[in-house]
């Protein structure tokens, strides 16, 4: 039996102030937002799943696209949740639809999860000039990252590696630390960007990796300590919660 909210607590996300939850970052947030749909519909909150960008489809998910929203009522009544997005033809991915319309659907549901970025499934990002694309009406940012990034080189682990070389100052090839982690998170150049006023969290996904946490478990100290709350587990091993 899975924990109702065990990453509803682990990120401190208080749904009731803050319902509009985008998800930034490397790969795992399509997880996570799955994840954070599931222990919301155990405590009965009615979830809208959607997308700034493009969000890998499950055909089994129920969903509206951009010219049916009228029916997005009844499907949260029916199943609890629904992404609503449109279908790329060419990837048969979810993508967006237009942002005015999906902020005025927030007052339907009880909680939005957004996937507000893209990583191609790397563990680790440096946002584009056009990235991330966060709404401006989301209330909390969580922002994912690989810990299986750590000790391997920057051309391997980096969605668009060229970004995260330039700004860590260091050669493609060059593996990534606990310090680059650190950087990243929390740099308005990094995954801090266009946070602004928002409430900002950090995972850290895939501790099953690493053979001793303390790498992760001084990571969350560090930004602890910078202000910022995060956190470390595994996204894999909590399906089995």
């Amino acid at each position: 039996m899975k924990e109702s909210g065990y990453f509803l607590d682990l990120l401190k996300l208080d749904i009731e102030k803050y319902p509009v939850i985008a998800v930034v970052g490397g790969g795992g947030k399509t997880s996570l937002i799955y994840r954070l749909n599931e222990e919301l519909q155990a405590l009965g909150k009615k979830v809208i799943i959607s997308t700034t960008t493009h969000m890998a489809f499950d055909p089994m998910l129920p969903r509206i696209g951009s010219d049916e929203l009228d029916k997005l009522p009844q499907m949260l009544e029916n199943h609890g949740f629904a992404a609503v997005a449109d279908i790329e033809e060419a990837s048969r991915k979810m993508c967006s639809i237009e942002a005015g319309k999906l902020q005025k659907l927030a007052s339907l549901c009880d909680v939005m999860l957004i996937e507000a970025d893209g990583a191609k499934h790397k563990p680790l990002k440096v946002p584009a000039d056009w990235e991330p694309v966060i709404p401006e009406f989301a209330d909390i940012v969580v922002s994912v990252i690989g810990l299986d990034c750590l000790g391997k080189p920057i051309c391997e682990t980096s969605h668009r590696a060229e970004y995260t070389s330039a700004f860590l100052k260091k050669n493609l090839d060059a593996p990534v630390t606990a310090e680059d982690i650190e950087k990243i998170a929390t740099s308005v150049h990094g995954l801090y960007k266009n946070v602004d006023h928002k409430i900002y969290r950090v995972y850290l996904n895939k501790a099953d990796v690493l053979s001793d946490p303390a790498p992760a478990e001084h990571i969350v100290e560090d930004l602890a300590k910078q202000g910022t709350v995060a956190a470390y587990g595994s996204l894999r091993e909590a399906e089995k919660l």
